[in-house]
C-alpha cells in the first residue's frame, strides 16, 4: 500500500502528535525520564526492545519484595489475633462472673437503695425536729436565767423568748397539731407566771428604795421590768401602785421637810420662816410643789411611758382591769401635799390681807392653777385644790373691793380748794394701777390678751365706778358752797374733769381698759364741752353781748345772739363798742386759761374749743354787722384776724 508522498500514516500521526503535546517541562515528565535513564545501560536498538521486559521484571521484584516484608507483617498480626481472642475469651469469663454476682447481689443493692431512702428521711425530719426545737423549746441557758439568774438582759431575753413562743404556739393550734400546741402553750405559761412573779418581787423591792431618795435616777432595769409587766396588768397595776405609793409618803415628808426644816445644813431656808411675807410665802410653796411635780412626772413617764390617750377631764378610771396611767400614777404621788397646802393657803387668805396683795396672790394661784392643770389635767386633785383656793383668793377679794366701794360711796367729802384729786380717789388709783400691773403680766400670749378685758372690766368697775360717784357727790356739794375762792366759773365741771383725767390716765395704753377708758374719754368730752360753753358765754356777755348757746336734737351747737339795731346811731355804736371790747379782750390775754385743770392735753383743748367758740360767735357778729350800711366802714377787725389772734389752726 503506497501512502502519498506528504502524508503520514494516521496511526503514527495520533502518536506524533501525542508525543508533541506533551509537556516536557511537567514534573511528572521529568521524574519519569529520571527514572527511565537509570533503567537503560546504554542508549541501543537492543536496550529499547527490551525496556518492556525490563520494566515489567523489575515490577516482580519490586512484588516479591512486598510480599517477604507483608509475611512478616502478616505473622504478627496472626500473634496480635491470638492474644485478642485470649482477651475475649477472658471478658467473657468476666462477664459470665459478674452477671452470676449480680443475680446474687440483687437482694443486697436493693435493701441498701431502700437504707438509703430511709436515712434521707430521718435526716430531713431531724432537721425538722431541730428547726421545731429551736423555735417552740428553751434552752437550758434560757431556763436558768429565767429561774435562778439575776434579773438582766439575759433575763428579758429569756421572757421575750417565752412570749414569741407562746405567740407561735397559736399556729399549731391553727393546724392539726393542737395537742403539741397545747402542750407548749401550757409550759411556757408555767415559765411566764414563775418568771412575772419573780420580775414583781424584784420589782417591789427596787420601788421600795425608789421611796428613799428625793430625785432617784430610774435603773434602765426597772424601766424594762415594768413595760415587761404590762403584759399582765393585774402586776403591772400592783407595782405601779407601789411605786405611787412610795413616792407619796416621799412626797409628803419631803414638802413638810421643805416647809419646817428647809434643805440640807438649813439650805434652802424653811418655807415657813417667810410666812410673814404672804406673797413670797405662797410662791415658795407653790414653787416648790411645781418643780416637785416636775421631777415626779418626769420620773413617771420615764418608768411607765408617756400616756397614750390624751388627757380627758373627770376622775382617771379605777377598774381593775384598767392599766393606770402616768397622770393618774402623779396623781396619787402630789395627793399628800394638797391637804397641807390647802391649809397654808387658806390661813394666809383669811388673814385680812391688803387689797392688792390679795389680788395678787389670786394671780399667783391662778398661773400655778393654769400651769398645773397643763401638766396634771382638769381631773386632778392638786389642780381641784388650786382652783379651789384660787376660787378662795377671788372670793375674799371681791368682798375687799365691795367694801372698798361702799365705803366710797358713802363718802361725801368737800373737794380740795384746787379742784384736784381727792386724796381717798388718789390712794385707789395707786391701787388700781398696781392691780392693772400685776393683771396684765398675768397675760401673755394674744389669745389670753382678748380675754384680757373681759376678765378685768369685774374688777374695773368695781374700782372706777365708786370712786366716780364720789366725785359727783364731791362735785355736787360745790353747787351750794363753793369751796375756797375760785376764779373761774363752772368749778363743777372742772372737778369732773380733773377727776376723769386722773382716772383715765391710770387706764392709758391698758388693752384691758380699753372700754372703760372709752367711757371716761367721752364723759370728759362732755363735760369739757359744757365747761367751754359757760366760759365763752361768760366771755361774750362780759363784753356787751347777750348771746346764748343753744344745742339741737342732732346735739349741733348754734350761737344765738341778740344784737342792738343798727339802723339806729345808738345801736350802731353799742355794736362797735362790744366787738372793739371783745378784741381788747382777747389781745390783753383776758380769757380764762383754766389753771385750775390739772391735765395739760385737757387743759389745752378746752382753751383752744374755747378759741373756736369765740371766733364762731364773733363771726356771727360779723356778718351780722355788715349787712348794714354805717358798719361796714367801721368795722376794723375780721373773723380771719382774730383767728390769728386766737392762735387757731
Amino acid at each position: 500500500m503506497s501512502v502519498p508522498a506528504g502524508s503520514t500514516v494516521p496511526g503514527l500521526a495520533r502518536k506524533v502528535r501525542k508525543v508533541l503535546d506533551i509537556r516536557s517541562e511537567s514534573v511528572e515528565v521529568l521524574n519519569s525520564l529520571a527514572a527511565l535513564s537509570g533503567v537503560y545501560q546504554d542508549n541501543s536498538t537492543a536496550s529499547r526492545r527490551q525496556l518492556k521486559a525490563n520494566i515489567e521484571e523489575r515490577s516482580i521484584n519490586t512484588l516479591e519484595q512486598f510480599l517477604s516484608a507483608a509475611q512478616a507483617v502478616f505473622g504478627a498480626l496472626q500473634d496480635v489475633q491470638s492474644e485478642l481472642d485470649a482477651l475475649s475469651s477472658g471478658c467473657s469469663a468476666i462477664n459470665a462472673a459478674l452477671a452470676a454476682d449480680r443475680t446474687s447481689s440483687a437482694d443486697l443493692l436493693a435493701e441498701s437503695d431502700k437504707l438509703q431512702h430511709e436515712l434521707a428521711v430521718s435526716e430531713k425530719r431531724s432537721v425538722l425536729v431541730n428547726s421545731f426545737f429551736n423555735q417552740y423549746q428553751l434552752s437550758s441557758s434560757e431556763i436558768a436565767a429565767l429561774q435562778d439568774a439575776e434579773i438582766g438582759d439575759t433575763f428579758f431575753d429569756a421572757l421575750e423568748r417565752v412570749g414569741s413562743i407562746h405567740r407561735s404556739c397559736r399556729n399549731l393550734l391553727s393546724s392539726h397539731h393542737h395537742r403539741a400546741g397545747l402542750e407548749l402553750m401550757d409550759a411556757m405559761s408555767t415559765y411566764q407566771e414563775t418568771a412575772y412573779e419573780r420580775l414583781c418581787r424584784w420589782v417591789q423591792g427596787e420601788c421600795a428604795s425608789l421611796g428613799d431618795m428625793d430625785a432617784p435616777e430610774v435603773d434602765p432595769r426597772l424601766h424594762r421590768a415594768a413595760e415587761a409587766l404590762r403584759e399582765r396588768q393585774v402586776l403591772f397595776r400592783y407595782c405601779a401602785e407601789e411605786v405611787a405609793t412610795a413616792r407619796h409618803n416621799a412626797m409628803f415628808q419631803r414638802f413638810i421637810a421643805a416647809l419646817t426644816r428647809g434643805g440640807p445644813n438649813g439650805m434652802p431656808r424653811p418655807i415657813e420662816m417667810n410666812a410673814h411675807d404672804p406673797r413670797r410665802y405662797l410662791g415658795d410653796m407653790l414653787a416648790w410643789v411645781h418643780q416637785a411635780l416636775a421631777s415626779e412626772r418626769e420620773l413617771l413617764i420615764s418608768l411607765f411611758g408617756q400616756d397614750n390617750q390624751s388627757r380627758t377631764s373627770g376622775s382617771h378610771a379605777d377598774s381593775p382591769s384598767d392599766v393606770p396611767s402616768s397622770s393618774a400614777l402623779l396623781d396619787k404621788v402630789l395627793e399628800g401635799v394638797c391637804r397641807p397646802l390647802k391649809i397654808r393657803i387658806e390661813q394666809v387668805l383669811t388673814a385680812n390681807l391688803p387689797l392688792v396683795l390679795c389680788f395678787k396672790v389670786s394671780q399667783l394661784l391662778a398661773f400655778y392653777g393654769r400651769t398645773v392643770e397643763q401638766m396634771m389635767g382638769s381631773g386632778a386633785r392638786l389642780t381641784d385644790t388650786l382652783a379651789d383656793c384660787h376660787k378662795l383668793a377671788n372670793r375674799v377679794f371681791h368682798e375687799q373691793l365691795t367694801a372698798r366701794g361702799n365705803k366710797l360711796m358713802q363718802l361725801k367729802a368737800a373737794p380740795p380748794k384746787d379742784l384736784a384729786l381727792p386724796q381717798q380717789v388718789a390712794e385707789l388709783l395707786h391701787q388700781l394701777r398696781e392691780l392693772i400691773t400685776t393683771f396684765v403680766s398675768a397675760f401673755n400670749s394674744n389669745q389670753e390678751q382678748q380675754k384680757a378685758e373681759e376678765e378685768f372690766a369685774p374688777i374695773l368697775d368695781a374700782l372706777v365706778d365708786p370712786a366716780l360717784q364720789m366725785c359727783q357727790n364731791s362735785s355736787a356739794l360745790l353747787g351750794h358752797k363753793r369751796v375756797g375762792k375760785s376764779p373761774e366759773p363752772a368749778a363743777e365741771h372742772i372737778f369732773l374733769i380733773n377727776c376723769l383725767a386722773a382716772i383715765r390716765s391710770v387706764l392709758e395704753d391698758q388693752d384691758c381698759c380699753q372700754s372703760k377708758h372709752s367711757v371716761l374719754t367721752k364723759d370728759i368730752q362732755q363735760h369739757l364741752t359744757q365747761l367751754v360753753d359757760e366760759n365763752a358765754s361768760r366771755v361774750l356777755q362780759s363784753c356787751g353781748f347777750k348771746a346764748q348757746l343753744e344745742h339741737d336734737r342732732d346735739d349741733q351747737s348754734q350761737w344765738k345772739i341778740d344784737l342792738p339795731n343798727a339802723d339806729t346811731d345808738q345801736g350802731a355804736q353799742q355794736i362797735l363798742r362790744c366787738m372793739q371790747s371783745f378784741f381788747e379782750l382777747i389781745t390783753q390775754d383776758q380769757l380764762p386759761v383754766f389753771r385750775q385743770l390739772q391735765a395739760p392735753d385737757v387743759k389745752q383743748a378746752a382753751a383752744s374749743e374755747l378759741g373756736k367758740e369765740l371766733h364762731r360767735a364773733y363771726a356771727m357778729v360779723y356778718n351780722a354787722a355788715k349787712t348794714h350800711q354805717q358798719l361796714q366802714q367801721s368795722i376794723e377787725h375780721t373773723p380771719d384776724q382774730v383767728k390769728t389772734i386766737l392762735g387757731i389752726m
